[in-house]
């Protein structure tokens, strides 16, 4: 299984935008998630469709997320037909200095 998922993720990082994959499974039986990182002004628009076309030919069930990053860095995830940005965070505070 291993070569397999070397291949998907390979594929997977030739599709242009891509900065990152991941896998992860919780138990044997579940379904395999597959995380995919995007930039967004770099990503083609008919990314959602490339990847689930590469990961429909792993031969198991698949969840996908997209976790597409903006231009200000913030990223919105995606992982159904529809979604909308994440709200952005607030900055940190600066660190406390010791005396």
């Amino acid at each position: 299984m291993t070569a397999d998922l070397d291949r998907l993720e390979l594929e997977l990082r030739f599709l242009p935008g891509v900065l990152s994959v991941g896998f992860e499974r919780a138990a044997a039986d579940d379904a395999l998630l597959v995380q995919v990182v995007v930039v967004a002004d770099r990503a083609a628009g008919d990314l959602r469709g490339r990847v689930r076309r590469i990961t429909s030919t792993c031969g198991e069930p698949v969840q996908l997320e997209l976790v597409v990053e903006s231009q200000g860095g913030a990223p919105a995830h995606a992982s159904g037909p529809s979604s909308a940005p994440s709200p952005q965070t607030p900055p940190l505070p600066p660190p406390l200095r010791s005396i």
